[in-house]
């Protein structure tokens, strides 16, 4: 028989019964240490995924939940918009172009943006009532003059 080596060169094999045993076993026996190897590999992956949702959801939590937005001002009605943790990200459910990926701000605590497809930067900054609880939230969205402030209704 006939094969390349990792040359490229071509190598003549003699195979006996007991090589080719010998053979299919190693070939077996590598086979089954590369699957192990591949979900060694992947286990600190599928950890990190399933504990950093658990992860978000706890760091988020204190924003979490839904809130009423008064939009008359706009030619519109009262508005809920929905604050949750979906797949380790925080996420906004405003019903225009939605969902929406909250992205922290850096250096500004209790304060996130995304970007709309129709509207651009859109922040929002939560706010903490005097006893400490985060009970509304500021949306603004400046290419639309849009400043408004929102109360936790659940």
């Amino acid at each position: 028989m006939r094969a390349k080596d990792s040359f490229g060169d071509d190598q003549m094999l003699y195979l006996t019964e007991g090589n080719m045993k010998t053979t299919f076993l190693k070939c077996r026996g590598n086979a089954w240490l590369g699957g192990l190897a591949v979900i060694l590999l992947a286990l600190p992956v599928l950890s990190a995924s399933s504990s950093g949702g658990q992860d978000a959801a706890k760091k988020y939590e204190k924003y979490l939940g839904q809130y009423e937005f008064n939009l008359s001002s706009m030619g519109g009605g009262t508005r809920v918009f929905e604050f949750y943790v979906k797949d380790g990200a925080f996420w906004i459910e405003y019903g225009f172009t939605s969902p929406g990926e909250l992205k922290p701000t850096e250096g500004v605590a209790d304060q996130f943006s995304f970007t709309d497809p129709d509207d651009g930067l859109t922040t929002l900054t939560f706010q903490k009532d005097a006893a400490g609880e985060y009970t509304e939230v500021r949306l603004v969205c400046e290419s639309i003059n849009f400043d408004i402030v929102g109360t936790k209704v659940k």
